[in-house]
């Protein structure tokens, strides 16, 4: 999948987006840089495997980390750990460092922090390299039927 899935996705959902091209960045301070935007506008979509082998998406502002543990204990499992490069690959369609926030292969279940929910829209990976995708927050919890809670 790429960043042509992604629009083709949101246009059918009626969903108001911009993809933004830009130099290839990784990592969300990259972005902040490329594109000239505070951190905290820009989140990070990651894909954590539960012990049970569940795949779970946390989406986090830019400056935060997730504490796995924690985490972990939240969601009710013993244990999460980040997905490697093949499971994002199989379980969203997406190569590393283009994971969007929604249109994915499969449903999964998804946490996004509640420090993004008040921003009118934020920045995320856009589902190729050097794309960030421009989308209201309260579009990505309603598309992902996402449980909103603080992180961290």
């Amino acid at each position: 999948m790429n960043q042509l899935d992604l629009k083709k996705y949101l246009e059918n959902k009626g969903i108001i987006f911009e993809i933004i091209q830009h130099g290839s960045s990784y990592r969300a301070d990259e972005a902040s840089r490329e594109l000239n935007i505070d951190i905290k506008n820009i989140v990070k979509t990651i894909l954590f495997i539960a012990d049970n082998k569940d795949p779970v998406i946390i989406i986090v502002r830019g400056d935060k980390r997730v504490d796995q543990t924690k985490m972990a204990k939240v969601l009710g499992y013993k244990k999460l750990r980040l997905a490697t490069a093949d499971e994002l690959r199989n379980i969203t369609g997406y190569e590393p460092g283009t994971l969007p926030p929604v249109a994915h292969k499969q449903k999964i279940k998804t946490i996004i922090d509640d420090d993004i929910m008040d921003s009118d829209y934020i920045y995320a990976g856009g589902g190729s390299l050097g794309s960030s995708l421009k989308i209201s927050p309260k579009d990505i919890a309603t598309l992902q039927d996402a449980l909103v809670i603080k992180i961290n």
